[in-house]
């Protein structure tokens, strides 16, 4: 809160900590696993004395891995992934910003069960016409994704230079559910580490949304592969 008017972010007194796994916009898929395993155990500046005790419990992620960074493989990012969550890390994902159309959330690690991927809606929980959807075919899994949205459209967030503005997509949509995590934590001490039961707590929780979108043949159910599970509710989490 700047006392302008401009109030921002989920969980304004967690603590938060960085990885830059890319090089003005272009990564690989070394330096996306660079920073995973850095998360698990972050170093000090000197690249020495890793220590677990100061892993982040949740880790947000706004990238997506193009097979000309050379993830020509989908499982590519598979294992550092599911060592992660192994580790008691939640790892929320963008499901990116390649719809309409379905099948198009095809990039790791949103592909993947171990990554919690989130969509984006508009101001009316409709989903955005570009929040990508599932199902996960580049795999062969036929995976359901996303696992649930939230707002994405028109959000009020900082931005370089200490300025605020409005920005759209699963980019900003992503982060909610990372802070949500949060809030449950600090709320329940106790969840820090329970990955599964933090997934299950805000897929559960939310409003539950349906599609009359075919993809993958979930039209009118819950979940299904444009809005997951529904649009994520803190208070009912």
């Amino acid at each position: 809160d700047d006392g302008a008017g401009n109030r921002i972010g989920m969980a304004p007194a967690a603590q938060w900590i960085g990885c830059r796994n890319m090089e003005e916009g272009w990564g690989t898929p070394a330096s996306y696993i660079e920073c995973y395993q850095w998360f698990v155990a972050p170093t000090d500046l000197n690249n020495a004395n890793p220590d677990p005790s100061k892993a982040p419990q949740v880790i947000n992620n706004s990238w997506g891995c193009l097979v000309e960074e050379g993830c020509t493989e989908p499982d590519i990012l598979l294992a550092v992934v599911q060592n992660v969550h192994a580790a008691g890390i939640l790892t929320v994902h963008s499901a990116g910003n390649s719809g309409p159309s379905c099948e198009t959330i095809a990039e790791p690690a949103a592909i993947y069960a171990e990554s919690l991927t989130v969509g984006s809606t508009d101001s009316r929980d409709q989903i955005a016409p570009s929040s990508s959807r599932g199902p996960v075919t580049i795999d062969g899994s036929g995976r359901l994704k996303p696992d649930v949205v939230a707002p994405g459209m028109n959000i009020r967030s900082s931005l370089p230079g200490g300025g605020y503005g409005n920005r759209s997509g699963t980019s900003m949509a992503a982060p909610h559910v990372s802070g949500l995590a949060a809030l449950l934590i600090s709320y329940w001490t106790e969840l820090a580490g329970q990955v599964d039961v933090l997934e299950e707590l805000i897929t559960h929780s939310a409003l539950p949304l349906t599609s009359l979108e075919s993809c993958g043949g979930t039209a009118g159910q819950v979940p299904n592969n444009v809005y997951g599970w529904g649009r994520m509710d803190a208070w009912a989490a």
